[in-house]
């Protein structure tokens, strides 16, 4: 990872840990949420869960093709768009040390909380968090909700080995 003002303004702008965070932090809220729903207990996102997650979210052209719910299901999907499947394969590889530097810096800031393998969204945060919505601009809106919904899609979409491979990536 490269020095905070090695980085160009993209990176700043686009990649910075806090609104990375806040992309986890909806896809293990969306992620808990199906397992509520599905009366299954209080488990987390499987972190690398969160790097095929944020790959679909962080990628503008991705984030505009997702379906509005998660009626469609993932492996639907992923055969009706190889090019975005792809994509979100390199960007796992791409945004690896972005997540996991918005895993660092959610943890030490009370967003996100590790159960063992998993993240969780920390409930006592939503407050803090739909402030700093209420203020951002639409995309960063629109990196949240799809986010969430991210996390519940990939609930539906199996185990976190079943959802690697139809992603096209390596457990």
């Amino acid at each position: 990872m490269s020095a905070w003002l090695d980085r160009t303004i993209e990176e700043r702008n686009l990649l910075n840990p806090a609104f990375c965070a806040v992309v986890l932090w909806h896809l293990a809220k969306g992620y808990q949420t199906e397992i509520a729903n599905m009366g299954e207990g209080e488990a987390g996102l499987p972190i690398e869960l969160a790097f095929v997650g944020a790959s679909f979210v962080l990628r503008g052209q991705t984030r505009r093709q997702l379906p509005r719910d998660t009626r469609t299901s993932l492996a639907t999907w992923i055969q009706d768009h190889p090019l975005e499947r792809s994509a979100v394969a390199k960007g796992v590889i791409v945004l690896r040390p972005y997540v996991r530097e918005a895993v660092i810096f959610g943890f030490h800031q009370g967003a996100i909380a590790l159960a063992g393998t998993s993240l969780k969204a920390s409930a006592s945060e939503a407050r803090r968090i739909t402030a700093y919505l209420k203020q951002a601009s639409d995309e960063v809106r629109d990196c949240a909700h799809r986010a969430q919904l991210v996390g519940r899609w990939l609930y539906k979409g199996g185990t976190p080995s079943t959802v690697m491979t139809l992603v096209g990536v390596q457990a």
